[in-house]
């Protein structure tokens, strides 16, 4: 995230779909894999020499705490995850389960 995007701290959600399927991973799962994947990615680039990265180094803020594991909960702002299912609802078969989404995004509005 830029410099920019960390000023003005949008409200920002990550809908688990899918909700619906037996063998769907849980908000939590995949919040945990989120965090684990963006660590070594802020782990890679910040070893990667200036010349192979494009990005300029001026522009780029730290994502989360120097010295710690990547945590959502540790950008300035909240991230939000919950699960949902547009398909279907768990044990019924047909209506979309998307309450909290919708929740979510009048919330905001």
């Amino acid at each position: 995230m830029d410099s920019m995007g960390l000023k003005n701290t949008p409200s920002f959600l990550i809908a688990c779909n899918k909700q619906d399927i037996t063998m769907a991973k849980s908000a939590k799962i995949i919040q945990q894999q989120l965090e684990k994947e963006l660590n070594t990615l802020r782990v890679t680039r910040s070893a990667a020499p200036s010349t192979l990265d494009s990005s300029s180094a001026a522009a780029q803020a730290h994502l989360g705490k120097k010295g710690k594991d990547f945590e959502f909960a540790q950008l300035p702002l909240k991230v939000e995850f919950l699960e949902c299912s547009a398909k279907g609802g768990r044990g019924d078969a047909g209506s979309p389960d998307v309450q909290d989404l919708e929740k979510w995004l009048a919330k905001i509005a």
